[in-house]
């Protein structure tokens, strides 16, 4: 694993425990949708509609868009679940940095 995707699973984490966040695509697409996300993070390897819808909506309300180098499954047990999860909003960063992830594509 290169440092860049441990420094985010540690900024997640981090994310988790002092902020607030809507797990799931469902979920979380609605809140994109409703431009209340401050940031939404991505699994690689999910349906191509599920990443075209949540980047489309997102670039519409201008939240950034993180992407999680591993899969599904990876970013479901990053945050301590025991099934895949495709996309995460984050609606409040607490203390992470997550926001230093984001890069210009």
């Amino acid at each position: 694993m290169s440092s860049i995707s441990g420094d985010l699973e540690s900024e997640i984490k981090n994310v988790l425990k002092s902020g607030k966040v809507v797990l799931g695509f469902n979920r979380s697409l609605k809140t994109v949708m409703l431009g209340k996300a401050k940031a939404v993070i991505i699994a690689s390897k999910i349906p191509k509609n599920f990443s075209d819808d949540v980047r489309r909506y997102a670039d519409l309300s201008g939240i950034p868009v993180i992407n999680f180098p591993g899969s599904s499954k990876d970013l479901g047990l990053v945050c301590g679940k025991s099934f895949p999860l495709t996309t995460i909003a984050v609606l409040d960063l607490g203390d992470s940095k997550l926001l230093s992830f984001i890069r210009s594509e």
